[in-house]
């Protein structure tokens, strides 16, 4: 069973999931854990993995159109130290996020994980089971440094030149470091129809969404706004790009749909989101004209 499958059959027997967050009235909750040696291993400094930890749940509330508020914290770990640590550097990003930490729980465990649970607040939540035959398919940034980050940290960059280490530097950043756009989905209520975060990769991503709306979508690959100088350095580098782009995870790009125009969505958000294909009323989703398998990350696969 792959995970696309175990989460239809979650959605059989709990038929209120299905979106980033679960929305109870005007709140929208959700939880992300982060396990050592499947999400990240211990050469990644703890700093990193806390100040994560807390991002992947910021992106899941910004794809419900929410403002997030209070966090619980359960930490497994071997030694009290790493404990320690993780639960002092969550204390410094709640406080940049605005979020207050409420609670917890602490244990002993033979692996590090970190499962945070976030709490928001969505006057008009976005669901991603509103998209319409019509719409736009939009993405909120470039994608793909995430997935080029990560398969440079694990082969190695020895012999790269100056302008290579810039590249690689900044797509480092992106997976160690990566941003929740809060800002942005807070402007979204109103004018998306459809959300959701990109945590699984575009092409995985996408198929989620059009599922629960029960459409299809035609994409432009050439619309498509790969992450900065990814196209120039990443063949150079050993890195395919166009797998980096459609099927990378852990960008937290925000994928949303809107009847609204490029331009005039741009400015109704204050700053620039890229139209890249349109929703279909058929099922399936192409791209440039061809099917659009969802290969991106799977945790049972």
């Amino acid at each position: 069973m792959s995970e696309r499958d175990l989460i239809a059959r979650i959605r059989e027997l709990f038929p209120r999931t299905g979106d980033d967050a679960a929305v109870i009235g005007r709140q929208v909750i959700t939880n992300d854990v982060l396990v050592e040696n499947v999400d990240f291993t211990r050469v990644i400094p703890l700093r990193l993995i806390a100040r994560k930890s807390l991002t992947i749940n910021l992106s899941d509330i910004a794809a419900m159109g929410g403002r997030p508020r209070y966090a619980i914290v359960a930490i497994g770990s071997p030694a009290e130290d790493d404990a320690a640590a993780i639960i002092e550097e969550l204390a410094i990003a709640a406080k940049e996020n605005d979020v207050e930490i409420i609670g917890g729980d602490l244990s002993r465990s033979e692996r590090l994980f970190i499962s945070v649970a976030l709490i928001g607040e969505a006057s008009q939540p976005i669901l991603r089971s509103g998209a319409r035959r019509g719409d736009r398919v939009y993405l909120s940034r470039p994608i793909g440094g995430a997935a080029a980050g990560l398969s440079l940290l694990q082969r190695g960059t020895e012999g790269a030149d100056y302008a290579e280490r810039e590249f690689i530097e900044s797509a480092k950043r992106r997976q160690l470091e990566p941003e929740a756009e809060v800002a942005l989905g807070i402007k979204l209520p109103g004018v998306a129809t459809s959300c959701i975060d990109l945590s699984d990769g575009f092409s995985t991503d996408l198929h989620h969404l059009c599922d629960a709306s029960n459409v299809g979508a035609l994409i432009d690959g050439d619309r498509i706004p790969p992450f900065p100088d990814l196209p120039r350095f990443g063949p150079r580098l050993g890195i395919n790009v166009r797998d980096a782009v459609l099927h990378g995870g852990e960008e937290y790009a925000l994928l949303f749909t809107s009847p609204l125009r490029e331009s005039e969505l741009s400015e109704r958000v204050g700053r620039p989101v890229y139209a890249v294909g349109r929703i279909t009323e058929e099922r399936g989703v192409r791209i440039n004209g061809e099917p659009l398998e969802a290969r991106g990350f799977d945790h049972f696969a």
